[in-house]
């Protein structure tokens, strides 16, 4: 099996492949294997001076008993801030935040 050198080419949407996916529709140009294949829900977002494109996993954890309570995932760009009462849990064992 040959090995491969280098990283794998990246494939990079057009402005307007973004503008559609951005307004919630998909390229009428993409294929169906192309459209399987894109993952057009993630975000970029910085990070320490680095961009990334994924999600953010938000979570609430028991600290008495070490468990997560509740936990929401979102785009990158998503501030923690958006998600914060939707996390707060009056049951928690530790009311401090």
């Amino acid at each position: 099996m040959p090995e491969r050198v280098g990283p794998l080419p990246r494939q990079r949407n057009t402005r307007e492949e973004n503008r559609q996916i951005k307004a919630g529709d998909s390229p009428e140009a993409w294929s169906d294997n192309k459209r399987r294949q894109k993952n057009v829900a993630a975000r970029w977002t910085m990070k320490h001076g680095k961009t990334h494109y994924r999600y953010k996993n938000h979570i609430s954890t028991d600290r008495k008993h070490k468990v997560i309570r509740k936990y929401t995932i979102t785009s990158a760009e998503v501030h923690d801030s958006e998600v914060f009462e939707e996390l707060l849990d009056e049951n928690n064992s530790d009311r401090s935040v």
